[in-house]
């Protein structure tokens, strides 16, 4: 198998890092793989997945930071979408190209669209082996919500650019490979509407055995948290919607709280909104199950997006209750008021965590019912057993 990949899959330091290199260890325990991506960041993180068994071929290290307005500015009058130019790659090319061309590829695995673009400008290489593209999220919608909530109007006018040439780009992608994979049934029925043929649901998983929690002390001042990175914008935008929206309605019923946000990348202009003793960003943790075992309620405060959110399954594996939008909750079969709590409105949101804050006995009932569900539906090994199989039959062992 070959696996492309335009961001080396570890770290493992966000929910798409998450779910790439579990995927990645899934399969390499079972098939011989190649990873092909950019450099990893460092020669720690390029053992780690070599220990998993993996060839490891890069090509070269990611454009530089300074680009990115180019590449901004060049998706305007382009096909292809902001940010596809940007992160392709000619060496990924032509490495995918001479590893089919010398033989004993049996598929290709292409992770996130980013890397499902080959597929365009593999010419007659295309017919020769199968293609299966893991989608992790469907950028369409992504782009259309984050046009429909945009307030600034220059802001408004170019992603709603973005999201017409996305709505065209990325079902073309999905109906040039031979497999889909998406996180829900949801997205599954939306790939369907737009051509794709033979799509499989392969949702987000969590390692439930690795996220007990620990027995917490009642507090008369509870934490809130949020977890996820946050140079990923719907996180960004979601963290600021819940500190400027939902935490005002939240201090007229609940006076003494924290929240504490965790995760890398955070813009200037998000952590400006830091109030001391009351909002933090705690930054980049190297394990986030100490920052779950201190939380009361975990949130997902999420307008945009698409997939499954990995943070909802690590609170609940961790039995923290979580509070989310639909959006934010979208993909996951957690059921409202038993397994989860859901608003979308800021006033509603903010009952929502401090019924919860206050409420011992419902917090406690709500986050059973969720790690039940995860043990049950989305432990990664049960998650990722199907896919195993599908790529035994395609490699035909």
């Amino acid at each position: 198998m070959l696996f492309v990949t335009e961001k080396f899959p570890h770290p493992k330091d966000d929910g798409g890092q998450i779910r790439s290199f579990h995927v990645l260890a899934a399969l390499a325990s079972a098939l011989p793989v190649t990873l092909l991506s950019h450099a990893a960041p460092s020669a720690a993180d390029e053992e780690a997945i070599r220990s998993l068994g993996v060839e490891v071929e890069t090509c070269g290290g990611k454009r530089p930071a300074w680009t990115i307005p180019w590449f901004a500015a060049q998706a305007l009058f382009t096909r292809e979408p902001y940010p596809m130019r940007k992160n392709f790659s000619r060496a990924i090319l032509a490495a995918i190209r001479a590893r089919i061309a010398a033989g004993g590829v049996r598929a290709v695995h292409l992770n996130h669209l980013d890397a499902a673009q080959y597929v365009e400008h593999l010419g007659d290489d295309r017919a020769k082996v199968p293609t299966v593209f893991d989608t992790h999220n469907l950028l369409a919608r992504m782009y259309e919500r984050f046009a429909a909530t945009a307030r600034n109007p220059l802001r408004r006018g170019y992603t709603t650019i973005q999201w017409w040439r996305m709505a065209r780009f990325e079902p073309s992608i999905l109906r040039a490979v031979d497999r889909v994979l998406v996180c829900s049934d949801l997205e599954r029925d939306l790939v369907r509407v737009a051509g794709a043929r033979n799509a499989m649901v392969v949702p987000n998983g969590v390692d439930v055995g690795a996220h007990a929690r620990a027995p917490r002390t009642p507090s008369d001042r509870p934490t809130i948290l949020f977890t996820g990175g946050l140079a990923y914008a719907p996180n960004a935008e979601g963290v600021r919607w819940f500190v400027l929206e939902v935490l005002p309605e939240l201090r007229k019923i609940l006076p003494r709280f924290r929240f504490v946000v965790v995760g890398k990348g955070a813009p200037t202009s998000l952590t400006a909104l830091a109030v001391p003793g009351e909002i933090e960003f705690a930054g980049w943790v190297d394990d986030v199950r100490t920052q779950l075992s201190r939380a009361d309620v975990s949130v997902a405060p999420l307008r945009v997006g698409g997939g499954t959110r990995i943070k909802i399954l690590e609170s609940m594996a961790a039995g923290v209750p979580v509070v989310a939008t639909r959006v934010g909750a979208e993909g996951i079969e957690a059921k409202d008021g038993t397994s989860i709590v859901l608003a979308d409105e800021p006033a509603a949101m903010a009952r929502a965590i401090a019924d919860l804050a206050n409420d011992a006995s419902r917090s406690s009932r709500i986050a059973e019912s969720a790690r039940d569900l995860v043990a049950a539906r989305y432990d990664w090994p049960r998650v990722l057993e199907p896919l195993v199989e599908e790529y035994r039959s395609i490699g035909g062992s």
